[in-house]
């Protein structure tokens, strides 16, 4: 008999906690100040279009297509990809952009490590103290090294991860956009007023005739020797 009458009270009791005041129930996993903010966007993955100018064509020897470069951004470096600079050098760490120079295709085995070159005019009349400038007053350094061809997820070359790849090649896919750094040797006594990234052609394939290749501006390295 004691159980029919706690039975009763529950079922009387019940409409008067249903009715009763207080807040309303919140539903699950909203603060109740208002709809939830959206997601963030993921961040965009850089392509060769986004940055200025229009870069120069390299075409490694024996090759038949080539690779459209732009040098992106650059910095004074003591070592680049765990390479130290020899003692009174730093390098000058470029980063590049590239994408295959013809839209409808990709490109197979291809690599940038001791291929490219910086052309930089020096304050004085030598390029590194003991070899003098050339006939159009101009200095060049070898760059050497340089990494893997790789794609970015976001804009930060600057803190990815870049080794040095010196047999390794790339295959380049029809219209994708890949990023590599190359250090460049600088001696510390040259002070130049300005660098450019300078690529061998079909025409123009080797050092003796470098002074014939395309060169694209340089951005202006920050950092310190």
């Amino acid at each position: 008999m004691k159980s029919g009458k706690l039975a009763l009270c529950a079922l009387l009791a019940a409409p008067l906690l249903a009715c009763g005041g207080g807040d309303e129930p919140v539903a699950q996993g909203s603060s109740g100040d208002g709809p939830a903010a959206p997601a963030a966007e993921p961040a965009k993955r850089p392509v060769f279009e986004d940055f200025p100018g229009e870069g120069v064509v390299y075409t490694e020897s024996g090759a038949s297509l080539g690779l459209k470069v732009k040098a992106i951004d650059s910095t004074w470096a003591a070592e680049v990809m765990d390479k130290p600079a020899n003692p009174g050098y730093h390098f000058l760490a470029v980063w590049v952009a590239v994408t295959p120079a013809l839209a409808d295709r990709g490109m197979d085995n291809v690599k940038i490590d001791d291929e490219f070159y910086v052309r930089f005019k020096p304050a004085g009349s030598t390029c590194n103290g003991t070899q003098p400038v050339d006939k159009n007053g101009n200095c060049y350094a070898y760059g050497k090294p340089g990494s893997q061809l790789q794609p970015l997820l976001s804009a930060e070359w600057r803190t990815a991860s870049w080794s040095h790849v010196q047999y390794t090649r790339s295959d380049i896919k029809r219209g994708e956009t890949r990023f590599a750094q190359i250090g460049f040797s600088i001696d510390d006594k040259v002070q130049a007023t300005s660098f450019e990234l300078c690529v061998p052609t079909k025409e123009a394939s080797n050092e003796f005739v470098k002074d014939k290749m395309p060169c694209t501006p340089v951005k202006a390295p920050d950092g310190s020797r």
